[in-house]
């Protein structure tokens, strides 16, 4: 129950707050887009607590980059995607000689 009123909070700081700040989120998806995920798909408990997590990551030092909500089809697809990008520099076949 408490999940709709949180996800209408989201979404009117989408509507109404989000655009006075224009694009300075340095995270993709946004926080507040982050953040609908999150509820919807974790409900109140869990998603309220992958917010503030997000959120904490986001201060001036913070190299943001792609982070997508766990537990989403987006967080499987973008890790399946970088699991064969990093590579162990032994696993090279070594040059003939």
């Amino acid at each position: 129950m408490l999940k709709y009123p949180l996800i209408w909070f989201v979404k009117g700081w989408r509507r109404f707050i989000s655009p006075m700040y224009g694009d300075v989120c340095k995270f993709h998806p946004t926080c507040s887009e982050y953040g609908l995920t999150a509820l919807e798909t974790h409900g109140a408990v869990k998603g309220v607590a992958l917010i503030v997590k997000r959120l904490s990551r986001c201060h001036p030092w913070s190299m943001g980059g792609v982070d997508y909500v766990p537990g989403t089809a987006a967080a499987a697809a973008w890790a399946k995607q970088n699991s064969d990008v990093t590579r162990d520099a032994t696993s090279q076949p070594n040059e003939v000689s």
